[in-house]
């Protein structure tokens, strides 16, 4: 089975990908992030994120904008139809976004619209910079050459204690935040047509099977069926 979710490109612009929950049954996504912004526009229904940041609650008519690398996980309820843009981090429209936040009953659900709805938003200031903390975090555990015991030392922490602080300001241990770095990476790849086994093979899982319980979990359809999506 493919999964709830799909995906494709924007015919209109090719650097921007679509993605669609129609949900029979209630769908909930593994705590995982995306190498872009994520902008979510519920058109039935109602869908929670829950971010360190804190947790949106999207009803009908609602968007929520999630920043490029912010780790989240979701769920929703049976019946629910909600649409969503994924965009460059460099796009006029999210440019310089570093946390979620929400566009209420915007009514906006063709690809067309919800750009004009975050392109007409006015985020407040303290939404334009990352935390320098976090930002100085997930620096530190994205580079996976060193074990986490290692940079733990480095900052004069006790490998509980970092791990501790990171999940706390970032959502997920250094663990897990280092496989969803790679599950998105895994994406990226299926995205420019890799196939399968040697995105699995270049992200270190343990086989195919491996990889797509995973990518299943995070994104709500396997590597394949995202894959053949970008395949044109």
């Amino acid at each position: 089975m493919p999964g709830p979710w799909t995906y494709r490109p924007w015919a209109r612009d090719s650097a921007i990908e679509l993605g669609q929950l129609e949900a029979a049954q209630a769908v909930a996504l593994a705590c995982h992030l995306h190498a872009d912004v994520q902008v979510a526009a519920v058109r039935k229904g109602w869908r929670m994120y829950m971010t360190t940041f804190g947790e949106f609650l999207a009803i009908s008519g609602d968007i929520v904008v999630i920043p490029a690398g912010v780790p989240h996980a979701s769920h929703g309820g049976a019946g629910s139809i909600v649409n969503h843009l994924y965009l460059p981090g460099d796009h006029a429209a999210v440019r310089g976004i570093s946390e979620p936040f929400y566009i209420r009953n915007s009514r906006a659900t063709l690809p067309e619209e919800m750009l004009d709805s975050i392109g007409s938003h006015d985020p407040c200031p303290g939404r334009l910079t990352l935390p320098a903390k976090r930002a100085a975090l997930r620096e530190l555990v994205s580079c996976d050459d060193l074990d986490i015991r290692t940079i733990a030392a480095r900052q004069g922490r006790s490998t509980d204690g970092f791990i501790r602080q990171f999940k706390r300001e970032i959502g997920m241990t250094p663990a897990a935040y280092r496989l969803a770095l790679r599950l998105a990476a895994a994406r990226s790849r299926l995205k420019c047509g890799d196939t399968v086994a040697d995105v699995a093979y270049a992200g270190s899982f343990s086989d195919q099977s491996h990889l797509g319980r995973l990518f299943r979990r995070a994104y709500g359809a396997t590597p394949a069926a995202y894959r053949c999506a970008f395949a044109d």
